[in-house]
């Protein structure tokens, strides 16, 4: 099996998302697997786009590249404890090692889903929030599964100090006619300054309850003034053959 295959439920599932920094207006939950605890200011949105290059190997003989142009995450503050969620992606995958060179290029599934807030407390500062995300069959049939995918985590953030964080997310998606399965993401992030962040995130997933993989990336953001934000990460798979570098922007909506 693929691994990621939980990546933000499109449809291999693309995942990235992130840690949140302190006394940063926007927290995105771009770069890395995990997402934040977080929810977009009520009123607002936030674009959260990026490009993602990766090659997998799952077997001997087959090899194929799966590039993400781009993929582009909504999010709407519905309230001070939620936030609606929209995410689309553009998919171009080669296969160099398998009957030839073949390429399929198209939509992925759209996916929606809402995040909500569980609980905050300022003084320990942890946050706890939900995250749930529906994938509907509506992609291209040469890169997308025509079927409903669903994914349920339990997000939970402790800045445990001023410059550091942890960020854990740990739940279950499921499609049709499959089996549930687990997924798990721990991300570190530190703030080296005002402006730069780097993380380090092991994660994975047990397929089914029966295949057991884990991966870890790793990045940098950039905050370029208190409402936009760059990224660049790259992972690699530990007990799994394949590896991804991506970069993107993410964008808090203000008037």
């Amino acid at each position: 099996m693929i691994p990621i295959t939980f990546k933000k439920i499109t449809t291999a599932i693309l995942l990235f998302a992130s840690f949140s920094l302190s006394a940063q207006t926007i927290s995105s939950d771009r770069p890395g697997v995990g997402d934040g605890a977080s929810i977009v200011l009520k009123n607002k949105f936030q674009l959260e786009t990026g490009l993602e290059f990766a090659r997998y190997r799952p077997g001997e003989l087959y090899m194929f590249n799966q590039n993400t142009l781009p993929i582009a995450l909504l999010r709407y503050g519905l309230s001070d404890k939620i936030e609606l969620r929209l995410l689309q992606s553009y998919f171009v995958t080669d296969r160099p090692k398998l009957q030839g060179d073949h390429s399929n290029n198209g939509f992925s599934n759209t996916s929606i889903g809402a995040k909500f807030r569980l609980a905050e407390n300022t003084d320990r500062g942890t946050q706890a929030a939900l995250l749930f995300d529906l994938g509907v069959p509506t992609g291209s049939q040469e890169v997308a599964l025509n079927k409903f995918l669903a994914s349920l985590r339990h997000l939970f953030c402790w800045n445990f100090s001023e410059q550091a964080n942890l960020t854990s997310n740990i739940g279950v998606y499921w499609a049709e006619e499959q089996a549930i399965s687990l997924t798990y993401s721990f991300a570190v992030g530190y703030a080296i300054n005002d402006k730069w962040g780097v993380f380090i995130e092991p994660f994975g997933e047990v397929y089914q309850f029966d295949d057991f993989s884990i991966a870890i990336d790793g990045g940098l953001t950039y905050l370029l003034n208190p409402k936009m934000q760059f990224d660049v990460s790259a992972g690699s798979g530990i007990n799994n053959d394949f590896y991804f570098i991506g970069l993107g922007f993410s964008w808090l909506i203000t008037k």
